[in-house]
């Protein structure tokens, strides 16, 4: 038996033609890496001497910096408090998962910390 071999460049075209076109999509990124961009977006606003966002719109300059932040912001997933800026000294709420007061959740605080409170600690936490 004789074996026939495709020369190399009809074999390259053929194996790309074997493939799908479309991009994989990436991952969703998780909340918590989302609260962390949203907080590194305020920490660079006060760094910049920029007024904090007062409504979704006036993030979206920065939606390069939000991937995984913006579109959950935009769709209701996260809440921000607006009008308020990063402090580093500040515990008080700055953004949260939608569920965080019923059911507990992921809470970006002003300092920039990113960290889970219960019902409970939400309903008692500054904001």
């Amino acid at each position: 038996m004789r074996l026939q071999f495709l020369p190399a460049p009809v074999f390259t075209l053929f194996l790309l033609g074997c493939g799908s076109h479309e991009p994989t999509p990436p991952p969703p990124v998780e909340t918590g890496a989302a609260l962390d961009e949203l907080g590194g977006v305020y920490k660079y606003l006060v760094a910049q001497r920029l007024p904090a966002p007062k409504k979704v719109d006036e993030l979206a300059e920065y939606e390069g910096s939000l991937v995984g932040a913006y579109p959950k912001i935009k769709a209701g997933e996260i809440v921000v408090i607006w009008g308020l800026s990063y402090s580093s000294g500040s515990n008080q709420v700055l953004a949260y998962t939608k569920d965080a007061a019923t059911s507990g959740g992921k809470v970006l605080l002003r300092n920039g910390t990113v960290k889970d409170m219960t019902a409970a600690e939400f309903q008692a936490a500054k904001k």
